[in-house]
């Protein structure tokens, strides 16, 4: 075989794995329009997914960063959490919205910052520290409660559509992470750095710097998730989030994203990921599928995405 040949296998194969996430997409959401016989494509479901869809995908752009540069972050539900708690504790004290708002990012963006320095400064692989980090902030945010159960700032939020908010914050969450991620030196270190890491400090990126930079972007997708959750809840929890880190490594990797990072890695990776896992779980509800066998089939697919994915990307995974 020439290797004119092998090079076009080799680019045939590759326009095949970079399309699959959308056909993926596509094949769910028929596959539930059929077996739900159009109640997934109704009306008032897709209303009902949108609002699920915007939650996941926020967080999942901004864990993009932290996956291309090789950083796995599992604490996502618990950052979401201990904001929306914070937040909405300072909105009942002071009666402000606005003021809930701005605690709601304060803290979830301390906590990326804390989390960027422990991934670049500790020896540990960063997805254990992120998952002891993760008990410790969803801990932190019962303390806060005490004896509350549910948290209610209704007299706050007085918002009662979140269309327009939801389009602002996704489209424009969206355009800056995929503008800075494609077009400024960050992203293009964030690749380098997970492709190869002893590369990336030869050229002289400052690897600290940049996991400190990626959680950053993360904390900021899980702000403006926390904003929405208490704006669409009018409650706040200790389960708010919950299942968000779960929901997104699954969403970023039947997104495209490979599990290793570096140059493959993209910011569409969280859009599509997250329509598809949204509309799996989605779907699933709708067949009557109960909660402990969504989270089987949501394995499995998991498990299979990622043994495909091995086959094209290197098989070793994050290397910290």
């Amino acid at each position: 075989m020439s290797k004119d040949n092998i090079k076009k296998i080799i680019l045939n194969k590759e326009k095949v794995m970079s399309a699959a996430p959308i056909i993926g997409l596509v094949l769910v959401m028929l596959a539930f329009a059929v077996l739900t016989e159009g109640k997934s494509i109704s009306k008032v479901n897709l209303k009902v997914l949108t609002n699920q869809f915007i939650m996941t995908a926020l967080v999942a752009i901004g864990m993009v960063y932290c996956f291309a540069c090789g950083a796995l972050d599992m604490s996502a539900g618990g950052s979401l959490c201990l904001s929306a708690i914070c937040g909405a504790l300072a909105g009942v004290k002071t009666g402000s919205l606005a003021v809930m708002i701005v605690v709601v990012i304060i803290v979830a963006m301390l906590i990326a910052l804390v989390k960027g320095l422990l991934a670049a400064y500790l020896t540990l692989p960063v997805f254990i520290v992120t998952i002891i980090l993760g008990s410790l902030l969803s801990a932190i945010g019962l303390v806060l409660l005490g004896d509350e159960t549910t948290l209610s700032v209704r007299y706050i939020v007085k918002i009662k559509d979140l269309t327009a908010i939801n389009l602002i914050f996704i489209i424009g969450f969206f355009l800056v992470a995929m503008i800075i991620f494609n077009y400024t030196k960050v992203g293009k270190a964030c690749k380098l750095q997970g492709g190869n890491p002893l590369a990336s400090g030869q050229s002289g990126i400052d690897e600290k710097k940049i996991i400190i930079m990626s959680f950053l972007m993360s904390g900021a997708g899980i702000a403006l998730a926390a904003i929405i959750t208490i704006l669409k809840t009018k409650t706040v929890t200790a389960a708010s989030g919950g299942s968000i880190g779960n929901d997104v490594l699954v969403a970023i990797v039947l997104g495209g994203m490979p599990l290793t990072g570096g140059p493959k890695s993209k910011i569409s990776a969280g859009i599509i990921g997250a329509a598809t896992i949204t509309i799996l779980n989605n779907g699933l509800s709708l067949c009557n599928v109960s909660n402990d066998m969504i989270q089987i089939v949501r394995g499995i697919i998991f498990i299979f995405v990622v043994f495909i994915t091995s086959m094209t990307y290197r098989t070793k995974l994050l290397p910290r």
